[in-house]
């Protein structure tokens, strides 16, 4: 087929319609426009003509971007034009109503989020800034010196701002992975950071189980955490070690248990649908493992084909759907939701009940809270008092920023 320039003017949001329909944008033929067409004609136009010729509908129709939640309860009066499927729709209404009664309305509320980007080493899917714990242990001392370092000053602007820490998260990376002394070192700073408002949430990414030990577990809960993260990614062992996880699902239960043991009432867990070798039935059998041990939230992540991941094979299929209705007859309900490039399927965060939804993720994906970032890869967000947002983002490499705080 020849290969001809797709279209003019909104080229970017065209060729993501077209390869949403599993084609590349030089490889169709040509769309033309008069110079004057707004955005939303040239996009249904093109998603039509897609439409007609592959017999296949997207489910998010022609709506591209990361955050579809905030973007439809925004423009819910023209969101048909947007050939967005019934079933999202309904799936964003649902989520839209849990999320206005938790998203912080005080113009001085802010969110914490602090890098840690070690591991105890790289699962094949993963394409995250992480070095592993055993070949880059030498930067640990450094790295959290920075951080300490950084995290003072932004103590320094939570005073002057008068800002509220709404929700604390610490990510990575596997933060748990670090050596003891180093993980309270950060934790001891952050008890520092706003004595009188610590936050009502506050979240340690614990995701790989091998690392919660009696003495990490111990430490977390000394040091005011009230929710934490444990990531099975799948409970088939088989999966387990072809993407290189480095646990059993046998140590997800034993983490679990310990968990529950120092009596955290808030726990997170994430699968990741269509890994490879797992099919629909594989992935519902995990899922259905992790119900049973009845964490407070739920994360389903759709793989992603990401580049510099090592694996980089083909993606299972979407199990949206699937995870929805599973989730929702055990009780559970969605409430944030976030898209990825090259992935079948969303990512969608569940609940058990109301009272232990994800503070942070709903509001960090919905871009109307100010955040504070330290740390690798850490982004800090200002909404100005004309609404306008203000980023910042800190280096993604561990030597980079070590560099960069100099």
């Amino acid at each position: 087929m020849k290969k001809v320039l797709p279209v003019y003017p909104y080229h970017y949001h065209v060729e993501r319609i077209i390869r949403a329909f599993g084609f590349e944008p030089y490889d169709v033929p040509v769309f033309v426009f008069d110079e004057n067409a707004d955005k939303l004609t040239v996009c249904t136009s093109v998603y039509d003509r897609m439409a007609e010729v592959t017999g296949k509908t997207l489910p998010w129709g022609i709506f591209t971007g990361v955050r579809p939640i905030r973007f439809i309860r925004e423009n819910r009066g023209q969101i048909e034009d947007f050939r967005i499927s019934p079933a999202r729709l309904a799936l964003a209404d649902e989520i839209i109503d849990f999320q206005r009664a938790v998203l912080p309305a005080a113009k001085n509320a802010v969110l914490l989020y602090v890098g840690i980007p070690f591991c105890p080493g790289r699962c094949a899917y993963c394409s995250f800034v992480s070095e592993s714990v055993k070949k880059s242990y030498r930067l640990i001392p450094e790295y959290v010196d920075l951080l300490i370092r950084e995290l003072q000053s932004r103590g320094e602007a939570v005073r002057e701002r008068g800002f509220i820490p709404e929700a604390i998260y610490i990510g990575g990376g596997t933060p748990t992975s670090l050596p003891l002394d180093q993980q309270e070192r950060i934790y001891r700073q952050i008890r520092e950071l706003s004595p009188n408002h610590r936050g009502r949430e506050y979240t340690i990414e614990a995701g790989r189980p091998e690392t919660l030990t009696h003495e990490v577990i111990d430490l977390l809960k000394r040091s005011g955490a009230n929710r934490i993260s444990i990531n099975p990614q799948s409970m088939n062992d088989k999966t387990l070690e072809l993407i290189g996880r480095g646990h059993s699902s046998g140590d997800v239960y034993s983490a679990y248990e310990r968990a529950r043991r120092q009596d955290f009432d808030s726990v997170n867990m994430d699968l990741i649908a269509g890994l490879p070798g797992e099919d629909e039935s594989a992935f519902a059998d995990s899922l259905s493992k992790v119900i049973e041990l009845a964490p407070e939230n739920i994360t389903v992540h759709s793989l992603a084909k990401k580049r510099s991941a090592v694996f980089a094979g083909e993606i299972g299929g979407d199990f949206t759907e699937t995870a929805y209705k599973i989730l929702k007859s055990a009780g559970y309900s969605p409430y944030y939701l976030y898209r990825m490039s090259n992935s079948a399927g969303d990512n969608i965060g569940y609940m058990r009940n109301a009272e232990k939804i994800g503070i942070y993720n709903v509001a960090m994906m919905d871009e109307s809270v100010n955040v504070l970032g330290a740390g690798c890869g850490a982004a800090t967000r200002i909404i100005t008092d004309s609404g306008k947002i203000q980023k910042h983002y800190n280096p993604k490499y561990p030597y980079e920023y070590i560099k960069s705080q100099y």
